[in-house]
């Protein structure tokens, strides 16, 4: 086991590995007062980068408290195995998921192992084969997996469909489809009242490509294109590059002494300040790497 002190201005926090709506408050003040007896983040090291898989309400308790390390486990890995860890990592430990992340998780195993049974995605992830069964259908329905005529079951042999267990949580209710289904408890939730990985957006960054005529589980290189940044059609130069970035960080500096910005911010939340300082902290540090080039 690889546990290190690392600097929190190295660390990467992607939101595509925080399957949090956002983060609790509550619980970044109370991992701050029980510091020295939190166990260490977990951080995937990739192509070079240390990107935080499990921690992130303990490393907003470390921004709050002021400290420039933080105790993490790294785990060298894929992106794609990140996933598969965040995925199912807070069923064991720490804030417990609501509905509307427990489904956002459900809807990324099932895009890392489509061919999992409803029951053995049920068992890993602590949730209901209802739940896995009307998220299957609708990225089905949306041509984002295929439809399996077998399923892999918990004891690893390949099942057909007519040949798996029936459960009757898995008949779905008549009138909407599974795309259109409300949950009851995500209505007036802590942000809005549908999770934004309800609609059309996938929670893995999109990216714009020529049709291939394929389906996306047909593309071999699919996965790792879904996974990687977008590509730009015509490159700027590093002159044109700088300039817009000096204008973008002006806007802001300019948003921080608008009128009242100063009072707002002594009322926002301890980790939402706490996440505007470090991104801060990580801006002039790389600035000040590239001024001594």
């Amino acid at each position: 086991m690889n546990i290190r002190e690392l600097p929190l201005d190295e660390l990467v926090l992607d939101p595509n590995l925080n399957l949090r709506d956002r983060l609790d408050d509550f619980t970044v003040e109370r991992y701050a007062e029980s510091w020295d007896r939190l166990p260490p983040i977990t951080v995937y090291e990739i192509d070079g980068r240390w990107l935080v898989a499990d921690g992130f309400h303990r490393h907003a308790s470390a921004i709050t408290l002021g400290r420039r390390t933080i105790k993490a486990e790294i785990v060298e890995g894929s992106f794609e195995e990140a996933l598969d860890f965040v995925s199912s990592v807070n069923l064991f430990h720490g804030l417990p998921l609501t509905r509307s992340e427990r489904r956002r998780a459900v809807d990324v195993k099932l895009r890392l192992h489509h061919d999992w049974s409803d029951r053995r995605m049920a068992e890993e992830l602590g949730v209901s084969r209802e739940l896995v069964a009307k998220t299957r259908r609708s990225l089905i329905e949306g041509n984002q997996i295929p439809n399996n005529p077998g399923r892999v079951g918990a004891d690893g042999k390949t099942y057909s469909s007519a040949g798996l267990p029936k459960d009757p949580n898995e008949h779905l209710p008549k009138g909407k489809s599974s795309a259109q289904q409300d949950d009851p408890r995500d209505r007036g939730g802590r942000e809005s009242d549908a999770p934004p990985w309800d609609d059309a957006t996938s929670p893995m960054p999109a990216v714009s490509r020529e049709p291939t005529g394929l389906a996306p589980w047909q593309d071999a290189d699919s996965k790792a294109v879904a996974l990687s940044d977008p590509v730009p059609s015509a490159a700027p130069t590093i002159d044109e590059m700088l300039s817009l970035m000096s204008k973008q960080v002006m806007e802001v500096i300019n948003w921080t002494q608008a009128e009242g910005f100063t009072e707002a911010y002594r009322s926002a939340g301890a980790n939402t300040r706490g996440l505007f300082q470090a991104a801060v902290i990580k801006l002039a540090a790389r600035a000040d790497q590239l001024r001594k080039l």
